[in-house]
């Protein structure tokens, strides 16, 4: 069975696994540019980087001082080093960037995967809605499912953003792939003791969703030895397709891999497994309305 709209739409995707050092914003910012490098010398037009690559994950103490205000950069009020970098990273390689960072935001701060494409401008922003373990008391929730249409010259490509814990919330994927995302993108700090999660539920997200999962993870540990934290991450990033099958996955600590991901793929997917077409958005809607 052939899609109205057989033009190629062939989205070369990297998503690079690292293992960041807490504090170490520099050593961090660099290794990630250096990773992304190599991605677009390899024809990749979207990367994608963990969660808080920058700052590292266990920066409870300090979360402030790495946080980002993404509204007064944007009015030209201020500068930061991360956003600058990969700002200036995109424009002169002409490539789409997910990265997640911490932001700032009128003394509030959150958990937040942004994509910067090729004009260095920030044109989409997911804050963390579902917060894991003391993430509760670090950062506030996010309260919006948008999907971004992205332009890549001869096609667009819609992209949905959620964040590592968030994996494990279906009716989030299933929102924005109701919305039209044909990519979900999960930059994340999952941890090794619960791999098994990892594997089966970025599996389950694309396929009951018909589209591309690229689920960007840390590796290693991460010691912050002034708050005696240590966590030990699963790795295994890994991008997969619409029929839930893993095209190509990280094995080592710092790594690139790359995928063509044929677009067109997701409207034959959910023409041959209808689960969003038959999804009852109405009953749906009834059911949680009794829980409120």
């Amino acid at each position: 069975m052939k899609t109205k709209n057989s033009a190629k739409r062939i989205l070369k995707t990297a998503v690079i696994q690292v293992q960041s050092k807490p504090y170490a914003l520099n050593e961090n910012l660099q290794l990630a540019l250096n990773l992304a490098k190599e991605a677009h010398d390899k024809g990749a037009n979207l990367i994608v980087l963990p969660e808080l690559f920058d700052s590292g994950y266990c920066v409870n103490d300090k979360d402030a001082e790495f946080g980002i205000d993404f509204k007064a950069i944007e009015h030209g009020e201020l500068k930061n080093e991360s956003l600058s970098a990969l700002s200036d990273f995109a424009k002169s390689n002409k490539v789409h960037l997910v990265a997640c960072s911490i932001e700032k935001t009128n003394q509030k701060l959150y958990d937040s995967a942004y994509i910067i494409p090729p004009k260095g401008k920030i044109v989409g922003k997911h804050r963390k809605i579902y917060l894991w373990g003391n993430e509760k008391s670090r950062f506030k929730r996010g309260k919006k499912y948008e999907v971004f249409t992205l332009d890549f010259g001869d096609f667009s490509a819609k992209v949905g953003l959620q964040i590592c814990y968030e994996i494990g919330f279906g009716v989030g994927a299933n929102l924005l792939a109701l919305q039209g995302a044909e990519v979900l993108i999960y930059p994340s700090a999952f941890g090794k003791a619960r791999a098994y999660n990892w594997d089966l539920l970025s599996k389950a997200r694309a396929l009951e969703n018909g589209c591309f999962v690229c689920a960007c993870n840390h590796s290693g540990e991460e010691t912050n030895a002034q708050l005696k934290q240590t966590l030990e991450f699963a790795g295994d990033s890994r991008i997969i397709a619409p029929n839930g099958k893993i095209i190509v996955q990280a094995t080592k600590l710092n790594e690139v891999i790359i995928a063509e991901m044929d677009l067109n793929e997701v409207a034959l997917q959910r023409q041959k497994i209808p689960y969003l077409q038959d999804f009852d958005t109405k009953l749906t809607k009834k059911g949680f309305g009794k829980l409120t």
